[in-house]
């Protein structure tokens, strides 16, 4: 950076990427400052997005759900590979429309939350200013899934579960969901170590916390009834196998995941809101929400 003197002004000159640049400003510092200003995005200038994506890959492998990080990494790949300060918001309007013929719109949320993400790590690199991410509207999503589970249906999906080979395992585990609430990778992660007499423990959870999963009288004996089948794991089928198996076996569409937010309604019945929410591991009342699905009809009959 240059400064000169030109009667009652200073006149800054800079020279970013081999474009020169001048302004004249009243007062000294502020020409020291927008020089420096400019010389600095010159910097930044050149941290392009697929290396800052590279750069961004060891952060998202220490998440739990590194792998469908990973893959929305790539997806993001899609974007043109400028340098950061020239991601404005037409550019990543025009990707998001482009990525809504597609995918779903709550797949292109998650890859929007994904690149903001990245955005922020690169603040904190120092490579950028600014979040682009904020810049565009990100696409509505479908109202949470309130679905609760008939006796029937549950009858009669382990009625298709019996005669296949991974049919009781896959019983157990769904039977255990509707006991405790727990999500599949809470049951296929469990091991016998964090088994205690009323209860189990949840080192890291969807959200990162650790959680305390107390026991009903039920869920105790489906625990046990795995006992001595394996050493360290209390089932042994994989995440794959678990939903291939369930989606054959379903009704109506049940999903393994519904499971949970039956689990909810029921337990709603037996605890208070503080305890309910402990016990599944949400955060705050609107997370719990998003499940709970008693109809107005059974309500009433509790009045």
């Amino acid at each position: 950076m240059n400064l000169q003197k030109r009667g009652g002004s200073w006149v800054a000159n800079v020279c970013v990427n081999t474009v020169r640049k001048s302004k004249s400003f009243k007062k000294k510092r502020e020409a020291i400052a927008w020089g420096n200003l400019q010389e600095q995005d010159g910097i930044l200038a050149r941290h392009t997005l697929h290396e800052t994506l590279a750069a961004y890959i060891p952060v998202a492998e220490k998440k739990r759900g590194y792998k469908a990080e990973l893959s929305r990494l790539k997806s993001l790949h899609a974007l043109p590979d400028l340098p950061l300060d020239l991601l404005n918001k037409k550019v990543l309007t025009e990707w998001r429309d482009h990525r809504l013929t597609q995918v779903a719109p709550v797949s292109v949320r998650r890859e929007l939350i994904l690149l903001s993400a990245v955005f922020k790590a690169a603040i904190e690199w120092g490579w950028i200013r600014e979040n682009p991410a904020k810049l565009v509207k990100w696409p509505e999503t479908s109202n949470p899934r309130r679905r609760g589970i008939t006796s029937d249906e549950i009858a009669e999906i382990y009625k298709r579960l019996e005669p296949t080979r991974t049919g009781l395992q896959v019983r157990a585990m769904f039977d255990l969901s509707l006991e405790t609430g727990m999500r599949l990778g809470e049951l296929l992660s469990l091991t016998w170590g964090e088994v205690k007499d009323k209860s189990v423990s949840l080192p890291k959870t969807k959200n990162g916390d650790q959680r305390e999963v107390p026991l009903s009288p039920r869920a105790r004996e489906i625990i046990e009834s795995r006992r001595n089948i394996d050493p360290e794991t209390v089932f042994t089928l994989s995440a794959h196998v678990v939903s291939k198996a369930f989606s054959r076996a379903s009704v109506n569409g049940v999903h393994f995941h519904d499971a949970r937010g039956e689990a909810i309604t029921r337990l709603s019945k037996k605890l208070d809101v503080l305890q309910l929410a402990k016990m599944i591991g949400h955060r705050d009342l609107k997370s719990l929400m998003h499940y709970y699905s008693e109809s107005a009809d059974s309500i009433a009959d509790r009045l």
